[in-house]
């Protein structure tokens, strides 16, 4: 047992090298919760707490070379869901760094295939025709439609605090329902 977990964090560790610190690339849904812990701190993060019954677990570390807090979420020992979020002092500084995520995730996974900040003021007014939540869907940018797929929102936290979340594992209900 010892050995076959020794070997497993010994490959995490290599694709860790090999692909570079994106956790999003290398903690993907479905993978074993046990080495969560060992990557986080390989990335430079910190525990805040330890899984919970529920399975849950937070850390403290960076994304995008901005302090983040990242949550974990553990069904039957495999991931199911992660999130990072960033909290920012002013919506100019949530925008800026959302624009920056989505390129950076947009060069490895390629285009979004909605990405609300640049919606144009067509797809808005259509979508506003519509009935659509136009607060929301030009708020967030989604690559795809499956659980498993990137999604990265702007929301107001609480005055003069803004947060930018990217998520894989959750739901995408909010934006087929939307879109």
């Amino acid at each position: 047992m010892r050995i076959k977990f020794a070997l497993t964090l010994f490959m995490l560790l290599i694709t860790l090298s090999a692909f570079g610190a994106d956790r999003f690339a290398n903690l993907h849904p479905g993978i074993s919760c046990v080495n969560i812990p060992e990557i986080e701190r390989q990335l430079g993060s910190v525990e805040l707490t330890f899984p919970t019954p529920a399975g849950i677990s937070e850390f403290s570390g960076t994304q995008g070379g901005k302090k983040a807090k990242i949550t974990y979420r553990c069904v039957d020992g495999k991931l199911s869901e992660q999130t990072v979020t960033v909290t920012t002092s002013s919506r100019e500084e949530a925008y800026r760094f959302a624009h920056e995520q989505t390129v950076e995730i947009s060069g490895r996974l390629g285009k979004p295939m909605h990405d609300g900040p640049q919606l144009p003021t067509w797809r808005r007014l259509l979508f506003g025709a519509l009935g659509a939540d136009l607060d929301y869907l030009t708020a967030v940018v989604v690559w795809g439609r499956a659980d498993e797929d990137l999604m990265l929102s702007v929301r107001e936290a609480a005055e003069n605090r803004w947060q930018v979340s990217i998520s894989q594992g959750s739901s995408k209900l909010e934006y087929i329902i939307n879109s």
